[in-house]
């Protein structure tokens, strides 16, 4: 199977101080070659895989398939997919890892086919926890460290993701020695969502000016972050101004990492697509698309890259969800509604690619790629039950949660 040439001709990560990036961050289930395939041609810079099991994914057998023209990664049952990518794709890979072996294996297996590999040090889910990985690691900076170590000793262009440390006096303090540690280990970029661990987005304000007081930390402090390790922000960057106001001024950073964004209109990236070319700093000239184009396009990539119908519609129905957004951001969905017949309820019934391009109103003369394999992962229509029943308002209380439940962006 050939692996991508066009890997070599992405400078990722970015340098500190030069042009920013924007980034499809990683988000579990949502972020399949679809719509990763997706949000590249809407203008992402690069795009980070959801986060796969670094021990499950050392087990897998690199396949070329030539029906589809991609490299996929297949499970040792031979026939679910964990990884799919057409060779050249800007792709990030980001792993859950609690030991250094199995990091380093994940990554061997797929340092020919991506641009980067990632450390998930933020999931709070109990899966991770227990197994030491996600948000764990912030609780154990030197195994973090030895995990960093062995990834980078494999490829050179491994970053890791993380939260902000809980606020206290020391928070602020402990946050830098964290990022110290990892850019030591080798660590080429540091992502920091702003929140604490276990703070859900939905329920919580992103801690936007701490983490410019953390950057502002490390570059005064350690000239590594000033020369070789760029900084990226993840957390409720809505629209192209946040995005600019990011990436300016003191305590800026390197780049943003779009998740939640992403699911409320992918073609968000349209407008930086836009800057990048003219390198003006003024808005970008190409706007959001009207979202049944954008759920269409999906569509599209979907038939593509032979996506699994359960992948498919679980991400239309986040598309068309409202419950992960802020109010006001959520007003997008009136500003911009699609026909009636397309909606959850109806998606969550289909049981085929061909039966999504009914509800889109699409039609296609011939399958354009073999029957789809299935991606091993579990899907459930009731977790979009609150939406079908009483439209899914999105939340109205912000604050710090007690709970630990999994974020949309880790």
């Amino acid at each position: 199977p050939p692996r991508g040439s066009l890997l070599e001709t992405m400078e990722w990560p970015p340098r500190p101080g030069c042009s920013p990036v924007v980034a499809l961050a990683p988000m579990v289930r949502a972020n399949s070659a679809a719509l990763r395939a997706l949000c590249l041609e809407y203008g992402a810079d690069v795009a980070y895989s959801e986060e796969l099991i670094a021990k499950r994914l050392s087990k897998t057998e690199r396949r070329w398939n030539a029906a589809l023209g991609t490299v996929d990664f297949v499970n040792g049952d031979g026939a679910t997919i964990a990884l799919r990518t057409p060779p050249g794709e800007r792709l990030v890979v980001q792993l859950g890892a609690g030991d250094a072996k199995s990091a380093r294996e994940a990554a061997e297996a797929v340092a020919g086919d991506c641009v980067g590999v990632d450390l998930n040090m933020g999931c709070p889910k109990k899966f991770s926890l227990t197994d030491g990985m996600g948000a764990a690691l912030l609780r154990d900076p030197e195994r973090a460290a030895a995990i960093v170590r062995a990834m980078a000793s494999v490829k050179e262009a491994t970053t890791c993701k993380i939260r902000l440390l809980p606020d206290d006096d020391d928070g602020l303090r402990k946050t830098k020695d964290l990022c110290r540690r990892l850019q030591c280990a080798g660590a080429k970029a540091i992502a920091v969502h702003c929140r604490y661990p276990g703070e859900l987005p939905e329920k919580s304000r992103p801690k936007r000016e701490p983490t410019r007081r953390l950057f502002d930390l490390l570059r005064l402090e350690l000239p590594a972050f000033r020369d070789d390790c760029a900084l990226l922000v993840n957390g409720d960057y809505y629209d192209d101004a946040e995005i600019r106001q990011a990436c300016q001024g003191p305590g800026n950073a390197d780049g943003v990492l779009l998740g939640r964004p992403a699911l409320l209109n992918p073609s968000i990236f349209r407008q930086w697509r836009s800057r990048r070319r003219s390198r003006k700093d003024d808005k970008g000239e190409e706007e959001l698309l009207p979202r049944l184009v954008v759920l269409r396009d999906y569509a599209d990539m979907c038939h593509r890259y032979g996506a699994h119908y359960k992948n498919a519609k679980y991400v239309v129905m986040e598309l068309l969800a409202k419950r992960r957004h802020p109010r006001p951001r959520a007003a997008n969905h009136d500003t911009d509604p699609v026909p009636d017949n397309v909606t959850i309820a109806n998606v969550s019934t289909t049981t085929s690619l061909e039966a999504i391009d009914r509800v889109l109103g699409i039609n296609r003369s011939s399958l354009l790629v073999p029957p789809a394999a299935p991606d091993g992962r579990h899907y459930d229509d009731a977790y979009f039950a609150r939406e079908i029943m009483c439209g899914g308002e999105p939340p109205t209380k912000v604050g710090r949660p007690a709970g630990r439940s999994a974020a949309s962006s880790k």
